[in-house]
């Protein structure tokens, strides 16, 4: 396998030479052959290396029919503008930082997220008071902003609170996935994220959140040299911004953190970790009450129960049962012309039929992860 990453390197470099040096015929030739290795990496790979080394062959011969459709015209070193730029240009178009930049401020705040108790106070602590009284944090000799990294199953919550964070803030909102971030074209991932990460630097105060911080910061082991490039263009960015006077919150949220590099979780990245895990029984009565209070619900409409029923839910399931009942209630109203109303007879029809999506097994992962990991 070695010998293929190799020789799909060999051919990555080549090709872009060649493009710089405006020389259709071996650029064509060296963008094929990578993709011939890349894909020989993905049949030899296979699980979760598979769609990457895919995705990268699939870039390559793209890159090849584009110079096919538009041959280089002479000498192009060194300005960028060779058939890979416009190759770049016509499929995805100029990626502007500012893309990232939310304009319009959330509305959740922290008061509309029910439960996570541990990730609001200790995001409170880090950051918000700091910026409320800066003095009496400079007297501390705090300085706000730094990473958190929320982790958990799917569905609990994790993007919802940095929506919360940048409402309780006033503060610039950056919001970018690692799927939006990667790309199939040699070194713009990186560039991608140079970009973003200098744009909320440039700010007085700003948040930024990575969702999918496992697809974008994965653990290097040299099966992908796309991989190891922006890791390291993470760490290069991240590990100096503290000495900016600027404030910079940098909130990553992943349902992986197994797949993460170590590197991403040392000082000066990612300092606090925070699981957030399934919502407890105020928290479940929390979401039944912001979902279904102001609806026509059936009089007596037992909550507590309820919240005691749906343990072991997401808030994403919870919400997805809700509105499987209203869903109900509308088809109920219509065909037999009466008022509608949301019953308990609603929601157990649909209890029945959407399961958990958190098993067990899922909940002890992330549990043995974190003494493991984190102590």
């Amino acid at each position: 396998m070695s010998f293929l990453l190799n020789k799909k390197n060999e051919h990555e470099t080549a090709c872009e030479e060649a493009i710089r040096a405006g020389k259709s015929r071996e650029a064509i030739f060296h963008a094929a052959k990578a993709a011939e290795f890349a894909y020989a990496l993905a049949e030899q790979a296979g699980g979760s290396l598979q769609p990457r080394y895919i995705e990268e062959a699939e870039g390559w011969l793209e890159i090849a029919e584009k110079i096919k459709q538009a041959p280089l015209k002479g000498g192009a070193a060194g300005d960028g503008k060779g058939a890979k730029a416009s190759a770049q240009k016509a499929e995805e178009g100029d990626v502007a930082a500012d893309s990232w930049l939310i304009t319009v401020k959330p509305k959740v705040s922290f008061d509309d997220i029910a439960g996570m108790l541990d990730a609001k106070e200790s995001i409170h602590d880090m950051v918000i008071l700091p910026l409320k009284d800066p003095e009496k944090a400079r007297a501390l000799k705090l300085k706000p902003g730094g990473g958190v990294l929320l982790y958990g199953p799917p569905g609990t919550g994790k993007t919802l609170l940095g929506k919360a964070v940048a409402h309780e803030l006033d503060a610039a909102f950056f919001y970018a996935s690692g799927a939006q971030l990667r790309s199939k074209w040699h070194g713009e991932s990186e560039q991608r994220l140079r970009a973003l990460l200098q744009a909320a630097k440039s700010q007085p105060v700003a948040v930024l959140f990575l969702d999918e911080v496992d697809g974008l910061l994965p653990k290097r082991g040299g099966n992908s040299v796309v991989d190891n490039r922006i890791v390291a263009q993470f760490l290069a960015e991240v590990g100096g911004f503290e000495e900016s006077d600027n404030v910079l919150l940098i909130l990553g949220a992943t349902n992986n953190p197994w797949d993460i590099d170590e590197a991403v979780f040392r000082t000066g990245r990612f300092d606090e970790k925070i699981h957030v895990g399934l919502p407890d029984d105020p928290a479940r009565q929390g979401i039944l009450r912001m979902h279904l209070e102001s609806l026509p619900l059936q009089e007596g409409f037992d909550f507590a129960k309820w919240a005691d029923r749906l343990t072991g839910y997401t808030g994403s399931d919870i919400v997805g049962i809700v509105n499987d009942a209203k869903r109900a209630a509308l088809r109920r109203s219509v065909t037999g012309n009466t008022d509608p109303q949301v019953t308990e007879a609603d929601l157990e029809q649909a209890f029945k039929t959407i399961p958990s999506s958190v098993t067990p097994a899922m909940l002890r992962r992330y549990q043995e992860f974190g003494k493991q990991r984190f102590g």
